[in-house]
Protein backbone atom coordinates (compact mmCIF):
# COMPACT_ATOMS: atom_id res chain seq x y z
CA UNK A 1 0.00 0.00 0.00
CA UNK A 2 3.01 2.76 0.83
CA UNK A 3 4.62 1.80 -2.55
CA UNK A 4 0.57 2.00 -4.35
CA UNK A 5 0.70 5.51 -2.87
CA UNK A 6 4.03 6.90 -3.38
CA UNK A 7 4.21 5.85 -6.66
CA UNK A 8 0.40 7.85 -7.18
CA UNK A 9 2.31 10.94 -5.71
CA UNK A 10 5.25 10.73 -7.79
CA UNK A 11 2.69 10.87 -10.68
CA UNK A 12 0.89 13.91 -9.20
CA UNK A 13 3.85 15.81 -9.04
CA UNK A 14 5.24 14.73 -12.81
CA UNK A 15 1.61 15.91 -13.96
CA UNK A 16 2.10 19.06 -11.82
CA UNK A 17 5.76 19.79 -13.34
CA UNK A 18 4.22 19.14 -16.65
CA UNK A 19 1.65 21.30 -16.28
CA UNK A 20 3.61 23.99 -14.51
CA UNK A 21 6.05 23.95 -17.73
CA UNK A 22 3.39 24.10 -20.50
CA UNK A 23 1.66 27.38 -18.52
CA UNK A 24 4.78 29.21 -18.09
CA UNK A 25 6.05 28.78 -21.73
CA UNK A 26 2.46 29.99 -23.01
CA UNK A 27 2.95 32.77 -20.76
CA UNK A 28 6.13 33.46 -22.06
CA UNK A 29 4.75 32.89 -26.06
CA UNK A 30 1.78 35.06 -25.12
CA UNK A 31 4.07 38.04 -24.12
CA UNK A 32 6.95 37.43 -27.19
CA UNK A 33 3.69 37.43 -29.43
CA UNK A 34 2.44 40.93 -28.63
CA UNK A 35 0.03 40.43 -25.48
CA UNK A 36 1.10 42.90 -22.73
CA UNK A 37 -0.75 41.77 -19.52
CA UNK A 38 -2.13 38.47 -20.45
CA UNK A 39 -4.65 37.09 -18.07
CA UNK A 40 -4.59 33.74 -16.04
CA UNK A 41 -7.50 33.02 -18.91
CA UNK A 42 -5.47 33.74 -22.12
CA UNK A 43 -2.56 31.43 -20.37
CA UNK A 44 -4.61 28.44 -19.33
CA UNK A 45 -6.46 28.46 -23.14
CA UNK A 46 -2.24 28.94 -25.00
CA UNK A 47 -1.48 26.09 -22.70
CA UNK A 48 -4.17 23.83 -23.17
CA UNK A 49 -5.19 23.55 -19.89
CA UNK A 50 -8.50 24.57 -17.69
CA UNK A 51 -8.06 27.77 -15.39
CA UNK A 52 -8.40 25.90 -12.23
CA UNK A 53 -5.16 24.11 -13.36
CA UNK A 54 -3.51 27.89 -13.57
CA UNK A 55 -4.53 28.26 -9.90
CA UNK A 56 -3.50 24.93 -8.80
CA UNK A 57 -0.02 25.48 -10.21
CA UNK A 58 0.71 29.28 -9.32
CA UNK A 59 -1.17 31.00 -5.96
CA UNK A 60 -1.21 34.13 -8.54
CA UNK A 61 -0.09 35.61 -11.42
CA UNK A 62 2.54 37.71 -9.41
CA UNK A 63 4.19 34.17 -8.61
CA UNK A 64 4.06 33.19 -12.04
CA UNK A 65 5.44 36.27 -13.54
CA UNK A 66 8.36 35.02 -10.61
CA UNK A 67 8.48 31.59 -12.71
CA UNK A 68 8.80 33.67 -15.97
CA UNK A 69 11.66 35.59 -14.72
CA UNK A 70 13.30 32.59 -14.05
CA UNK A 71 13.09 31.16 -17.49
CA UNK A 72 14.05 34.13 -19.07
CA UNK A 73 17.41 34.35 -16.85
CA UNK A 74 17.86 30.75 -17.84
CA UNK A 75 17.12 31.36 -21.65
CA UNK A 76 19.52 34.04 -21.69
CA UNK A 77 22.52 33.11 -19.63
CA UNK A 78 24.43 31.57 -22.11
CA UNK A 79 24.29 34.13 -24.44
CA UNK A 80 27.93 35.81 -23.08
CA UNK A 81 30.10 38.13 -25.15
CA UNK A 82 32.28 36.70 -27.47
CA UNK A 83 36.25 37.01 -26.86
CA UNK A 84 37.25 40.08 -25.39
CA UNK A 85 41.14 39.07 -25.91
CA UNK A 86 41.71 43.06 -26.73
CA UNK A 87 42.85 45.74 -25.03
CA UNK A 88 41.29 48.09 -27.77
CA UNK A 89 38.38 49.78 -26.27
CA UNK A 90 36.90 50.46 -29.46
CA UNK A 91 36.47 46.44 -30.72
CA UNK A 92 35.57 46.00 -27.55
CA UNK A 93 32.74 48.23 -27.52
CA UNK A 94 31.47 47.06 -31.23
CA UNK A 95 32.15 43.55 -29.50
CA UNK A 96 29.32 44.70 -26.60
CA UNK A 97 27.08 46.75 -28.99
CA UNK A 98 26.58 43.23 -30.88
CA UNK A 99 25.39 41.57 -27.86
CA UNK A 100 23.49 44.26 -26.10
CA UNK A 101 21.46 45.31 -29.28
CA UNK A 102 21.12 41.30 -30.02
CA UNK A 103 19.50 40.45 -26.37
CA UNK A 104 17.35 43.94 -26.23
CA UNK A 105 15.59 42.96 -29.16
CA UNK A 106 14.90 39.81 -28.76
CA UNK A 107 14.04 40.58 -24.73
CA UNK A 108 12.37 44.02 -26.19
CA UNK A 109 8.70 42.79 -25.62
CA UNK A 110 9.23 41.16 -21.93
CA UNK A 111 10.74 43.89 -20.56
CA UNK A 112 8.12 46.58 -22.31
CA UNK A 113 5.09 44.02 -20.88
CA UNK A 114 7.19 44.29 -17.77
CA UNK A 115 6.60 48.43 -17.15
CA UNK A 116 2.90 48.39 -16.50
CA UNK A 117 3.50 45.72 -13.72
CA UNK A 118 6.33 46.75 -11.99
CA UNK A 119 4.31 48.92 -9.28
CA UNK A 120 2.00 45.40 -8.78
CA UNK A 121 4.50 42.37 -8.54
CA UNK A 122 7.60 43.00 -7.08
CA UNK A 123 9.32 39.74 -8.62
CA UNK A 124 8.93 42.43 -11.44
CA UNK A 125 11.09 45.64 -10.06
CA UNK A 126 13.28 43.63 -8.79
CA UNK A 127 14.04 41.96 -11.70
CA UNK A 128 14.39 45.30 -13.37
CA UNK A 129 16.30 47.01 -10.54
CA UNK A 130 18.92 43.84 -11.28
CA UNK A 131 19.08 44.23 -14.81
CA UNK A 132 19.90 48.52 -14.54
CA UNK A 133 22.73 46.74 -12.35
CA UNK A 134 23.77 43.99 -14.62
CA UNK A 135 23.55 46.78 -17.55
CA UNK A 136 26.12 48.73 -15.61
CA UNK A 137 28.07 46.68 -14.49
CA UNK A 138 28.60 44.90 -17.46
CA UNK A 139 29.62 47.68 -19.49
CA UNK A 140 32.33 48.49 -16.66
CA UNK A 141 34.16 44.96 -17.12
CA UNK A 142 34.24 45.75 -20.98
CA UNK A 143 35.02 49.00 -21.20
CA UNK A 144 36.68 50.92 -18.34
CA UNK A 145 38.01 47.60 -16.36
CA UNK A 146 40.83 50.02 -15.60
CA UNK A 147 38.95 52.66 -14.53
CA UNK A 148 41.08 54.82 -16.81
CA UNK A 149 37.68 56.09 -18.94
CA UNK A 150 36.72 60.07 -17.51
CA UNK A 151 33.60 59.27 -15.95
CA UNK A 152 31.10 61.54 -17.76
CA UNK A 153 32.49 59.42 -20.57
CA UNK A 154 31.40 56.51 -19.18
CA UNK A 155 28.18 57.66 -18.26
CA UNK A 156 27.12 59.07 -21.39
CA UNK A 157 28.19 55.16 -22.74
CA UNK A 158 26.20 54.15 -20.48
CA UNK A 159 23.27 56.51 -21.19
CA UNK A 160 23.18 55.32 -25.31
CA UNK A 161 23.91 51.73 -24.53
CA UNK A 162 21.14 51.29 -22.17
CA UNK A 163 17.72 49.35 -22.67
CA UNK A 164 15.76 52.97 -21.94
CA UNK A 165 17.87 54.55 -25.12
CA UNK A 166 16.87 51.01 -26.82
CA UNK A 167 13.34 51.61 -25.88
CA UNK A 168 13.14 55.49 -26.60
CA UNK A 169 14.26 54.33 -30.17
CA UNK A 170 11.75 51.69 -30.79
CA UNK A 171 8.72 53.23 -29.13
CA UNK A 172 8.62 56.88 -29.14
CA UNK A 173 10.95 57.29 -32.48
CA UNK A 174 9.03 54.20 -33.78
CA UNK A 175 12.30 53.00 -35.06
CA UNK A 176 13.34 49.05 -36.24
CA UNK A 177 15.30 47.14 -34.67
CA UNK A 178 17.71 47.22 -37.36
CA UNK A 179 17.98 50.69 -37.15
CA UNK A 180 17.78 51.02 -33.58
CA UNK A 181 20.90 48.91 -33.20
CA UNK A 182 22.54 51.14 -36.23
CA UNK A 183 21.81 54.11 -34.04
CA UNK A 184 22.94 53.02 -30.90
CA UNK A 185 26.36 51.98 -32.40
CA UNK A 186 26.80 55.41 -34.10
CA UNK A 187 26.11 57.31 -30.82
CA UNK A 188 28.04 55.07 -28.45
CA UNK A 189 30.78 54.85 -30.67
CA UNK A 190 30.65 58.82 -31.47
CA UNK A 191 31.10 59.09 -27.29
CA UNK A 192 33.89 57.13 -27.56
CA UNK A 193 35.88 58.27 -30.27
CA UNK A 194 35.35 61.97 -29.19
CA UNK A 195 36.29 61.03 -25.40
CA UNK A 196 40.61 60.70 -26.32
CA UNK A 197 40.32 57.74 -24.04
CA UNK A 198 43.46 56.59 -22.80
CA UNK A 199 44.36 53.33 -23.90
CA UNK A 200 43.24 50.53 -21.66
CA UNK A 201 45.77 48.66 -19.73
CA UNK A 202 46.48 44.82 -21.02
CA UNK A 203 46.64 43.11 -17.66
CA UNK A 204 43.75 44.69 -16.33
CA UNK A 205 41.81 44.18 -19.38
CA UNK A 206 42.79 40.68 -19.81
CA UNK A 207 41.07 39.79 -16.56
CA UNK A 208 37.60 41.07 -16.89
CA UNK A 209 35.30 38.43 -15.75
CA UNK A 210 32.88 36.31 -17.88
CA UNK A 211 29.82 38.30 -18.50
CA UNK A 212 26.61 35.88 -17.90
CA UNK A 213 23.89 36.97 -16.64
CA UNK A 214 23.60 35.53 -13.42
CA UNK A 215 20.25 35.41 -10.88
CA UNK A 216 19.16 38.47 -9.14
CA UNK A 217 19.63 38.83 -5.33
Amino acid sequence: MISVATGDDDGRKARRARSRLKIVHAFKDLVREGAAAPSATDVADKAGVGLRTVYRCFEDMGTLYQELIAVLHDEFQPRTLPDLDTEDRAVRLSLLLANRTSIFADLESFLLASEAKRHIYKALDDDYSYLLRLERDRLQAVLNPDNRLPDEVFEALHGVTSFSFWRRLRVEQGLSKDQAGRVMARAAKSVLATSASPPMVQSVASEAPPLVQGDPD
